[in-house]
């Protein structure tokens, strides 16, 4: 699962990262830690020129009442064990309710890093990254455009395609994670012209040899408005790094505030 993850980069960075785009006008303050329900920046096939605002948590365009899915299973209803090895279908195109998503409504969500959830309740939340100050990332994700039948007001949301832990998420122990798409092949993800074949090949566990991993405070799985502290490590990382990388504290919004 992917319940929370880490968005905490400035807008320069953003934009020399995917590229020089349009923000969207808005005074909403970023929340660093995104949870389901926050509007978080997402980049869209439809519209891949500039960022788009969108909640966090994916209702479907035909459904009757808001669902706020925040994950798509790449294997659809198969592989319910989890299993590394499975070679199976990917059926996430079986699922109403990302499969015309997946063909025509594909989307970058911008991240830093993501949380993940420990069956322990004892034991400290870990926030997972990549190495070598590889941020901010994209996640592979879908979204959907619904129309509430009382107000008629239009709810821009996404959901984070999630695929089998790799070696290092397995030791948590975790058995989903997000599907990180690798650099340079973001805007790859976005092409409307891919086939269904091209499409799932895309979505794979990220290397673990390229990812590491920390126990960060417990206030991350509260509610915001969070500070910057939240993030700092409290306790060694799972595996040794000879850079450890700093992750950005600085708001997306941050570019306002400049004269």
């Amino acid at each position: 699962m992917c319940r929370r993850f880490i968005l905490g980069s400035s807008h320069t960075d953003i934009e020399q990262r995917f590229g020089t785009r349009t923000f969207p006008a808005s005074d909403l303050p970023a929340p660093l830690v995104v949870a389901e329900g926050d509007y978080s920046l997402i980049i869209t096939s439809e519209n891949p020129g500039c960022y788009t605002l969108s909640r966090f948590g994916m209702t479907p365009a035909w459904a009757r009442q808001p669902m706020q899915l925040i994950n798509a299973r790449a294997e659809g209803d198969k592989n319910p064990e989890n299993d590394p090895a499975f070679r199976g279908s990917r059926a996430i195109f079986m699922k109403p309710a990302f499969k015309k998503p997946l063909f025509n409504r594909r989307c970058l969500v911008i991240a830093d890093a993501y949380l993940e959830r420990l069956g322990n309740p004892a034991a400290l939340p870990l926030l997972v990254h990549l190495k070598n100050k590889r941020h901010p990332i994209a996640f592979a994700g879908l979204y959907d455009v619904w129309t509430d039948p009382l107000t008629r007001e239009e709810v821009h949301s996404f959901a984070i395609i999630t695929t089998t832990a790799n070696s290092l998420i397995r030791g948590i122990p975790a058995f989903r994670m997000p599907v990180i798409l690798p650099f340079g092949k973001e805007t790859r993800w976005l092409k409307p012209d891919l086939s269904l074949a091209v499409i799932l090949e895309m979505l794979n566990p990220y290397a673990a040899a390229e990812m590491n991993a920390y126990p960060v405070s417990r206030e991350t799985e509260g509610k915001g408005p969070f500070s910057l502290s939240v993030l700092k490590p409290s306790g060694p990382f799972l595996s040794v790094e000879k850079d450890v990388p700093a992750l950005k504290t600085s708001s997306y919004y941050g570019h306002k505030k400049k004269p």
